[in-house]
C-alpha cells in the first residue's frame, strides 16, 4: 500500500513509506516532542482527512513508558482510543514535555479536535492498532526521526 505524505526535507512532518499490508509511517521534528506531535497527525491522517478537522475542543494527554519506544506506542494507542471509544477527530497536537521520571518516561500534552463526523472528516482506512514491529527512534544532529507500523 502506498499513501502520500509530506516531503522529507521539511523541518517537521511525516510521510507514509511503502509497505505491503500496513501503514508504515516516518515522522520527524527538531525535538522528540515535535516528532511525537507529527506522529499523532499521521495516525489520524491514515484514518480521515485531518485538514477537515476544526480544533474546537482540547483533550489533555498524559502517558508514560519505560523507554522511548513504549512511550511512542502508548501515545499512539491513547490517541487511537480517543477516536475509537470517545469518537474524537483530532488533528492538532501539542506535546509539551517528555521527561525522565523515577522509573519511566512521562509525556504530557494536548490534542485538539472535535467529535468525529464521517460526512465532514471522511473515512480512509481502519487502523486496528499500533505495533512495535519495525518501530525505530533515531536521534540525528538536527532532528528526531520516528518510524512505526499501524496495523490495518
Amino acid at each position: 500500500m502506498t499513501l502520500q505524505g509530506l516531503r522529507g526535507d521539511q523541518v517537521e512532518g511525516y510521510r507514509f513509506l511503502d509497505h505491503m499490508t500496513d501503514a508504515f509511517v516516518e515522522a520527524w521534528g527538531p525535538t522528540m516532542e515535535r516528532a511525537f506531535a507529527q506522529a499523532g497527525i499521521a495516525l489520524f491522517e491514515t484514518m480521515m482527512y485531518t485538514d477537515k478537522i476544526t480544533p474546537r475542543n482540547s483533550e489533555d494527554i498524559t502517558v508514560e513508558g519505560h523507554d522511548e519506544e513504549e512511550l511512542l506506542y502508548n501515545f499512539l494507542e491513547t490517541l487511537l482510543l480517543k477516536f475509537e471509544i470517545d469518537g474524537k477527530a483530532l488533528g492538532k497536537f501539542g506535546v509539551h514535555v517528555i521527561n525522565q521520571g523515577r522509573d519511566s518516561l512521562n509525556l504530557t500534552g494536548t490534542a485538539n479536535g472535535e467529535p468525529y463526523d464521517p460526512e465532514k472528516h471522511g473515512r480512509k482506512i481502519e487502523v486496528k492498532g499500533v505495533t512495535y514491529h519495525q518501530m525505530a527512534i533515531q536521534r540525528e544532529r538536527d532532528r528526531v526521526l520516528l518510524r512505526f507500523l499501524l496495523d490495518l
